[in-house]
């Protein structure tokens, strides 16, 4: 999973920015988390519902770092009971993510960012987005995306990414002011 590296670093940067609480549901590997750490946040919580991985998260100390605050479970088990965050970013394993992804926004603090890992596993043409994705963010939050370049990787070990992908395209969704988000509710 090396190839993810360069798009975790500009994720942890992006969904950092406001420097205060951040949320990763999700640790896998804890590459994201690794590059969360360096952008020193005022907290930086975790949600994790693999044991084997939670484990490792303890063995590897991560429990002991000031700032980090580790649940253990699903995120459907916390997600009414969390605070507000400054960045969230979301990168689950074959789970649908839809119900999260439409509920965000009420995890946010109003100048809050929002991403989630834009899996290319399918059918993936550079900038093609997974639709439905694009369409639940765009309904609370202002879309852009940031480009990054993928040029280091063994693509003979490697199962998940195509040799004729070279761009990732990271989905950065601020949340819109709650005013602009009911009245567009209220249009539809």
């Amino acid at each position: 999973m090396d190839w993810e590296t360069p798009i975790m670093e500009k994720t942890a940067e992006i969904i950092c920015r406001n420097k205060g609480r951040v949320l990763n549901v999700g640790f896998g590997m804890g590459i994201i988390d690794s590059f969360i750490q360096e952008q020193n946040v005022q907290e930086h919580w975790i949600i994790e519902p693999h044991l084997d991985v939670y484990t490792k998260m303890f063995d590897d100390g991560w429990h002991l770092k000031p700032n980090v605050r580790i649940l253990y479970g699903d995120w459907q088990w916390y997600f009414k009971y969390l605070p507000k965050f400054d960045g969230i970013f979301l990168d689950t394993w074959e789970e649908a993510a839809y119900w999260f992804l439409e509920n965000a926004h009420e995890k946010l603090t109003p100048n809050g960012i929002f991403s989630f890992f834009n899996n290319p596993h399918n059918d993936f043409d550079g900038l093609h987005m997974i639709k439905s994705n694009y369409d639940i963010c765009k309904s609370w939050g202002d879309i852009e995306f940031e480009e990054v370049i993928i040029d280091k990787i063994d693509l003979e070990s490697n199962h998940y990414w195509e040799s004729s992908w070279k761009k990732y395209y990271c989905p950065i969704i601020k949340k819109k002011r709650s005013e602009e988000h009911t009245s567009e509710l209220q249009s539809r």
